[in-house]
């Protein structure tokens, strides 16, 4: 399992997908081994990593990727290893992506497409196609995670590309509501700051006018700060910074509501399926990676549009704590069909038609 992001740092979609899903594998009796660059060890034997993690910033966002990684040590790597199929997430990422298909051949490899966007420089697109060309006759099978990821790597990608959304591990999450003595609705966003599409500035607009007309609500914000300014200091607005797992997992529990104003270039929504797993209602933006994901239990709301937003998280303020319990066991409902359980057994089939494939060429 390749992963072409800084396997060290904290949050990150593709990454915690590929670490999921390798550990879904597990429990069906495979060995993954996940190998990525990483800006910091990593203490873990199933985890190979290499250096040479560089800042790249592009749609919207900061992207630590391998850029440096050593040839020669990508080389040794699989000299000294040996795996029936490779998965690549990524696999237009420069560099580790491309050395690993030029030193594994004589392997099966399977591509996972992540990403998004909804307007496309024609230089980037003609790139993307021209790099596709060189590397994708290496690929056997090809999973986009999402339509609007499958829309987005058929310019590149000609061949049959599956559907496969990305999973959460539902038995993780708790479904039951966390008993607390404060009163005050809690909201959550799970988002790194120094990334503008995840929309922190948006909420934070949005809280304001809440707190400014007096609403009892106060604000849990977890995530990276990246190179953006501290959240503002308003009554109730509490910022945790990067949080590991376990902690995310409670505070998931803990919240009443989770709020995720995106303003795009979004595939999927990791973070709708935990707080969908925590039973929680959510209000979210109205955009393409969303709305395919959101349940019955989710607000969708205009993008960059923090009135919106704010007349949102208002009414699940007014409809009460029972009726918000009501509305995250409907989207606790939902996620089950996005558990790993079923999503693995999906991914596994494109490893056996891979494998299929690579046979028929010999």
């Amino acid at each position: 399992m390749v992963v072409t992001y800084d396997l060290a740092s904290a949050g990150g979609g593709v990454k915690q997908h590929a670490l999921d899903l390798a550990e879904a594998l597990r429990g069906f009796g495979d060995q993954v081994t996940v190998i990525g660059p990483a800006s910091a060890p990593i203490d873990d034997p199933r985890i190979h990593t290499f250096g040479g993690v560089v800042n790249v910033p592009a749609n919207g966002s900061d992207n630590m990727l391998g850029i440096l990684v050593s040839p020669l040590a990508v080389r040794r790597f699989f000299r000294e290893h040996t795996f029936d199929v490779i998965h690549i997430h990524e696999p237009l990422q420069p560099s580790l992506a491309y050395w690993t298909v030029w030193f594994t051949r004589h392997l099966p490899h399977v591509a996972t497409f992540h990403a998004f966007a909804e307007a496309e420089s024609t230089a980037l697109a003609v790139a993307r196609r021209a790099w596709g060309t060189t590397v994708f006759p290496w690929y056997q099978r090809a999973i986009a995670v999402s339509p609007a990821a499958h829309t987005y790597a058929s310019s590149a990608w000609q061949r049959p590309l599956a559907v496969i959304p990305n999973g959460v591990s539902t038995s993780l999450f708790s479904d039951s509501p966390v008993l607390r003595v404060d009163r005050r609705v809690r909201l959550l966003f799970v988002g790194r700051l120094g990334d503008p599409r995840k929309g922190g500035t948006i909420l934070f607009e949005a809280y304001r006018k809440l707190i400014e007309s007096g609403r009892d609500v106060v604000l849990d914000v977890i995530g990276e700060l990246g190179n953006a300014p501290p959240p503002p200091d308003l009554p109730g607005l509490t910022f945790h910074g990067a949080v590991d797992r376990a902690r995310l997992i409670e505070m998931y529990g803990a919240c009443d509501v989770f709020v995720a104003p995106s303003t795009g270039q979004e595939s999927f929504g990791i973070v709708l399926l935990e707080a969908m797993a925590s039973s929680k209602p959510v209000v979210c933006s109205d955009i393409e990676g969303y709305r395919r994901v959101a349940g019955p239990g989710t607000q969708l709301v205009p993008p960059r549009d923090s009135e919106a937003l704010a007349r949102a998280i208002e009414h699940t303020l007014a409809i009460g704590r029972r009726e918000r319990q009501k509305l995250g066991a409907l989207n606790r409902h939902h996620v089950e069909q996005f558990d790993w359980h079923a999503i693995v057994e999906r991914v596994r089939g494109e490893y056996l038609c891979a494998l299929d494939a690579m046979a028929s060429r010999s």
